[in-house]
């Protein structure tokens, strides 16, 4: 096995930092949160495992070594005596390395002196680079379009092509500004060209930028076509890519500055490879400096392996260039540390037993209402509300689990207690996990655990139902010793976890293992404590309302409680999503974020790529969800497996082709949801011209034919073994379009329009749908329109100006063809949909079988009961199973706090 960390790290702290508006102070010398950041950065490189810091210093070089001194011992320095840009510095630093290498060769950290990483993502970042075995991985996250920091551009299969530095993106917008200018035909003036090239460069950069340019419109007199022609000779207005293996991809420099990911300087590298791209680089740029991003860009041209880690929350790497921006570091960390002080007191989560069934009773024990009581009933009316009959029956619900709990104990034990709810996405199905917004609520059916913390790594499970639900053990660190631990990417698609996954037939405690597996992996460094959990829930298995991500994000909550772990809201959301991969599907994480984030009455909806709350509404006063189960339970075999990874798999293969045959658009686009107008700038009848360029439907073979192989990657992994065609074009016209749908179906809800809200979700399911049917019930197969004439009609509409054929043109009102209903729901549905007062019905969940969901006033719900039973259950001789939910609140622990104690 490898060194899983790097023993060395090189800190560039040479450089001058003139836009820090200080001549005394050193920009690493500035203090964040009352500490010097050059000391909290060394602080960080020793915690995750480096023993031997080296830091180049320069410009008051003496300030930043006493300052380092306060707090640190046994540091190399190296010294840089003219400050010739960080490729230079880094050429020092590795000299000085030379002397304290003990093998002749290492990995190295290689940073900037103001990058404050998180320790966690050093961690990923060591991972990434020795688990890929590449040569160079380097750290990426997200900034706005004004940011100064470097591009990272990449391919359509995500391979890094290289990293281009502003300076050089403004350089040649200036120039190719200019050549515009001359072949419209008239000369720019001087003054024209001067505030063109002053337009982004600082004062003191402009002459090195443009140089002789600049010189010569220092002059009094006006250039001729001639001399502009002369001048702009041989000066680059747009890049060229070079790679050994992906071949040569040519950008202007708008198509890069439209780029989001940018490079934080931070590179993890053997110190052979670094010293090969240090006598490479040249100072050919906009500044005349050594770059040290150049370094990404050489050893991509010299067919090495360059891997990108990108960071998507950018708060954990953080770093300045100017007092504005470290205001905003400073900020962010006294945020941080005042959310730290608002610790819950760990014995308002663990009580014992007896305290728990105390409060559950209104008068308590001592015949008056206790404190404990006034505490758990405020938290169950922020979590259900007022109603009376489902606060009684969650009441009954906890009550009988704490007996439960009691009787398969020692004693009177201390425990917490966790509420996981099911989940509803009234719009939104299928796009999470391609950057899409779901509209999300959180449902009165859920899981309630009660947790035992142990002081071993042992998780005992036990169920209420333990007839259907087995009781079960297992060591964490047994498990971790049967798997690969390299990452979790490789855990999930080993050959073991593979089979423990088809040998386990469904099994409770996978879901289990998988939550308790990916916070394991995610805090490698220590090892997580066991617990007993005891389990009592009413969301219906296999029905669609998430049951096996309650329990999943049951356990994470429950192992947070035990571990005292602190999780960020978007790394909770992503923990829960990665660890469901483990019992072998590869979905987003709305079913998480609902379940977690959900609020009591309200529809949230929540943005992915990052993750986020963007908005919260009213559920329709008046309305009521009722979810339907069909009975038929939602299909987790191999066979229903590949066709959900298959639907993915023609996401990507979409998203790659529309990449490949619009490469001016590939620099935009990331996820799917990114193939819009808004994004793209183009018509709504250009987008559909872009649809009509896939395939209806394609094979393996002609896939292969269609992409570089180096960009099939991905969707071969989705695919897996499956050798059925894929059936593109439709799966990616449903995708856009209930992008589309997903986006504006809250502003209808906000505004009251409710019946219109409806319309969306039952075209909706129609790109889910797989028969059709009469009134009288009559049977048809069905097929959404994804032809080339329907996809030509809608050009031809959308481009005609006329208001009644552009309106029936619009993106959301195509269904598209998804088709992971079943006839049950699709004939659950129709019935449904001619009810009158019923807004909208459709698919719940994921499909396959399950539930569908209907949205209907409350004046219709008898009916809705009676036809569905009528004409549904009773036909099929099968017990309804309807259910009228509310929506409650998001995932909890729940709090007792004895205020007699305080």
């Amino acid at each position: 096995m490898p060194c899983t960390k790097p023993r060395y790290v090189l800190i560039l702290a040479a450089g001058k930092g003139t836009r820090m508006g200080s001549a005394t102070q050193h920009k690493v010398c500035f203090l964040v949160d009352g500490r010097p950041v050059i000391n909290r950065v060394i602080e960080i490189y020793r915690a995750s495992g480096i023993a031997y810091p080296i830091v180049v210093v320069g410009a008051l070089a003496s300030q930043v070594m006493q300052t380092i001194a306060q707090e640190h011992s046994g540091i190399i320095y190296a010294y840089q005596a003219e400050q010739r840009g960080t490729g230079d510095a880094a050429r020092i630093g590795l000299r000085a390395l030379d002397s304290v290498l003990l093998d002749g060769d290492a990995d190295l950290l290689l940073v900037a002196g103001d990058r404050i990483v998180e320790q966690q993502v050093l961690e990923q970042l060591y991972e990434l680079y020795y688990a890929s075995a590449c040569d160079l991985a380097f750290v990426s996250t997200s900034r706005s379009l004004e940011s100064e920091q470097g591009r990272v551009v990449v391919n359509g299969a995500g391979q890094t092509l290289g990293v281009v530095e502003m300076r050089d993106v403004w350089q040649r917008e200036a120039y190719l500004a200019l050549r515009q200018k001359l072949a419209a035909g008239q000369p720019p003036t001087r003054a024209e060209a001067t505030a063109l090239l002053q337009e982004h460069t600082p004062a003191d950069k402009v002459q090195v930028t443009f140089n002789d340019l600049w010189t010569r419109l220092q002059t009094a007199e006006e250039l001729s076509r001639q001399e502009w022609n002369e001048l702009l000779d041989g000066k680059p207005d747009s890049f060229m890519f070079k790679t050994a293996n992906a071949g040569n991809v040519s950008m202007s420099p708008q198509q890069v500055a439209q780029i989001t990911q940018v490079n934080v300087s931070v590179y993890l590298l053997r110190a052979s490879a670094l010293q090969y791209a240090l006598d490479h680089l040249s100072t050919d740029n906009a500044q005349h400096e050594e770059y040290l991003s150049d370094v990404v860009n050489i050893l991509v041209q010299a067919g090495r392996s360059v891997r990108t880690l990108y960071v998507q929350d950018s708060r954990r790497v953080l770093g300045y260039n100017n007092p504005a921006e470290l205001l905003a570091v400073e900020a962010y960390y006294r945020a941080k540390k005042q959310a730290a002080l608002v610790i819950t007191r760990p014995t308002e989560h663990f009580w014992p037993v007896s305290r728990w069934l105390d409060a559950l009773t209104p008068v308590g024990r001592s015949g008056v209402n206790s404190s404990l009581s006034t505490s758990l009933a405020n938290e169950f009316t922020h979590a259900y509300g007022s109603d009376q009959l489902l606060l009684n029956e969650r009441r009954r619900a906890l009550t009988e689990l704490l007996h439960f709990c009691w009787r398969h104990s020692t004693g009177d034990p201390q425990v917490a207690v966790v509420r996981s709810p099911g989940r509803a996405n009234i719009l939104g199905r299928h796009i999470d996990h391609q950057g899409g917004i779901c509209n999300l609520l959180a449902i009165d059916r859920e899981i309630l655990a009660v947790v035992h913390p142990r002081r071993d790594d042992i998780i005992t499970l036990h169920n209420v139902n333990g007839g259907e639900f087995k009781e079960t053990q297992f060591s964490i660190a047994e498990l971790v010793s049967l798997l690969p631990w390299d990452d979790w990417m490789s855990l999930v698609n080993s050959p073991a976890v593979l089979e423990m996954s088809r040998s386990a037939h469904g099994d409770w405690s996978q879901y289990v293992k998988a939550a308790v597996l990916r916070l394991q992996k995610h805090y490698r460094d220590r090892a997580l404590n066991g617990m007993d959990l005891y389990v009592h829930g009413n969301i219906p298995i296999a029905a669609g309302l998430s049951s096996s991500s309650a329990l999943v994000v049951a356990t994470l909550e429950a192992m947070s409680a035990v571990n005292r772990l602190d999780i960020q809201p978007e790394q909770f959301i992503d923990l829960a999503g990665e660890g469901e991969w483990f019992v072998g599907t590869r979905g987003g994480s709305a079913d998480h974020a609902a379940i977690k984030y959900g609020q009591r009455g309200k529809v949230a909806q929540v943005t992915f790529f990052p993750f986020g709350v963007k908005r919260l509404v009213d559920f329709p006063p008046g309305y009521h969800l009722v979810v339907c189960d069909s009975r038929i339970q939602a299909r987790k075999s191999q066979e229903a497996r590949e066709i959900f990874n298959q639907r993915i798999a023609c996401y990507r293969a979409g998203l790659l082709l529309i990449k490949h045959n619009y490469p001016q658009y590939a620099p935009l686009l990331e996820h799917l949801r990114d193939v819009n107008v808004r994004n793209l700038r183009i018509p709504l009848s250009s987008l559909y011209q872009i649809l009509l360029s896939l395939p209806i439907s394609i094979s393996r073979e002609e896939l292969a034919d269609s992409l570089p192989a180096s960009e099939l990657a991905s969707v071969l992994a989705a695919l897996g073994t499956s050798t059925y065609p894929l059936p593109v074009r439709g799966v990616v016209l449903f995708g856009l379009a209930e992008c589309e749908r997903s986006r504006y179906g809250v502003e209808l809800l906000a505004s009251g329009q409710v019946q219109s809200f409806g319309e969306l979700m039952k075209i909706s399911h129609n790109g889910d749908r797989v028969v059709a049917h009469t009134q009288d019930g009559a049977e048809a197969p069905y097929q959404a329109p994804i032809s080339d004439a329907y996809l030509q009609a809608l050009i031809d509409d959308s481009a005609s100006g006329d208001l009644l054929r552009s309106e029936r043109a619009r993106l959301e009102l195509q269904p598209g063809s998804y088709r992971c209903s079943t006839r049950e729901i699709d004939w659950m549905v129709d019935i449904a949909r001619n009810i009158p007062q019923v807004a909208g019905a459709q698919l719940a969940g994921a499909g396959l079988g399950g539930c569908m969901m209907v949205l209907a006033h409350a004046s219709a719900i008898n009916a809705l009961v009676d036809e569905l039973t009528r004409r549904y259950y009773a036909p099929h001789t099968i017990e309804p199973g309807i259910s009228v939910c509310v929506p409650i609140a998001g995932s909890s622990i729940l709090a007792l706090i004895d205020r007699a104690a305080h």
